[in-house]
Formats: structure tokens, sequence, C-alpha cells
């Protein structure tokens, strides 16, 4: 896993969230796109690009950190989302 350093912006919301969580994170593709998982339900894998936030480490699938410009509330899953409306 390579923790270089990589133009990924994390906005505010994300930066809040990441932080409230009790796990490290990962950037997974899916059929929806690039989403954000606990790493207990999508294990970081040796190819990953590792970020750190807020004490957090962010695992980006190789695939996606190509393509990743900012990590936001788009990536969160619609579980999450619906969540954070309650």
């Amino acid at each position: 896993m390579s923790d270089k350093s990589l133009p990924f912006k994390v906005t505010p919301e994300m930066e809040e969230y990441i932080r409230a969580r009790s796990t490290d994170l990962r950037v997974a593709t899916t059929c929806e796109g690039p989403l954000l998982f606990s790493v207990r339900i999508s294990p970081p894998k040796p190819t990953d690009r590792i970020i750190t936030v807020g004490g957090r480490k962010i695992y980006v699938s190789a695939v996606q950190a190509p393509h990743i410009k900012a990590i936001d509330a788009s990536m969160l899953p619609r579980c999450a989302l619906e969540k954070k409306r309650k």
C-alpha cells in the first residue's frame, strides 16, 4: 500500500463524517461509482493509495485513484445518507 501524497481534496462535510467513524475507510469501486465504506465491509488491498484524515486512514482503490479529485458526499452509500437525514 502506498502512502504517497495524492491530490485528493476532502470536503469539510466529509472530514466531519470521517472523524466521526470508528474505523478506517475505503473508497471502493462499485456499479454506482466510487463509494466510501468501512474497512470491515471493503477491506484494503495492497494496491490501494492511503491518505489520512483526522487520524483515520482512507484507502483509495488504485482503480479509482487516478479519477478522484475530491472525497465528497457523493461517495456515501445510500444507507449512510438516509441515516444522516433522520
